[in-house]
């Protein structure tokens, strides 16, 4: 009997795969993100990771960022991605997503790709920014990043989740979405 683990599923595409799970600070981008990576091997990449120092010490202070600001950073996601794809690597990103014009960016890095947003009820967002202590964005900033949150074109597969659910829920959900964009790439591939 072999000790090996059998590839899932969603280990063995063609293509390899990128999913962006977004929604504003909150909403659990980080936990699905990186517990679903941990699960299928997927390479786990927090866009909050890429923020230069100046970025993080502004939002610390509750000013929010401008798109301008935003711009280098959108740039670095994309850097990491591309390099992600060129080593044909399935990565999970987490990263927020409010603008288009940056999501066309990130998605442009990857051919085979996906989204997800998650949302959830602004009382509860607030009831979890106030109990982080290990996060530099500023419980101030939800409103302009809800603000900010421009509507989402439908050009990429996109899965909408409450994050107000578990996240083995939410896990479930968002592999059987997975499994649905393979077999769809299967499809189109024979």
């Amino acid at each position: 009997m072999s000790l090996l683990k059998k590839p899932s599923k969603l280990e063995l595409m063609a293509e390899p795969l990128l999913l962006v799970v977004m929604g504003v600070s909150g909403t659990g981008k980080s936990t699905l993100a990186s517990e679903f990576a941990r699960r299928h091997q997927f390479t786990f990449l927090d866009a909050d990771s890429l923020h230069s120092e100046q970025a993080i010490k502004q939002m610390s202070q509750g000013i929010p960022l401008t798109d301008d600001q935003r711009s280098p950073w959108v740039q670095r996601i994309y850097a990491r991605l591309s390099e992600s794809q060129k080593n044909n690597k399935n990565c999970v990103l987490a990263y927020s997503g409010l603008k288009q014009a940056h999501r066309e960016v990130i998605f442009s890095s990857y051919r085979n790709r996906a989204g997800v947003l998650l949302s959830a009820d602004q009382q509860l967002i607030m009831a979890r920014l106030a109990k982080r202590s290990d996060h530099f964005m500023s419980p101030q900033l939800l409103g302009s990043q809800l603000a900010d949150m421009e509507p989402f074109d439908n050009k990429e597969p996109l899965l909408q989740l409450s994050s107000a659910e578990r996240v083995e829920h939410l896990l479930q959900q968002l592999e059987s979405f997975v499994s649905t964009i393979h077999a769809r790439s299967q499809t189109t591939r024979d």
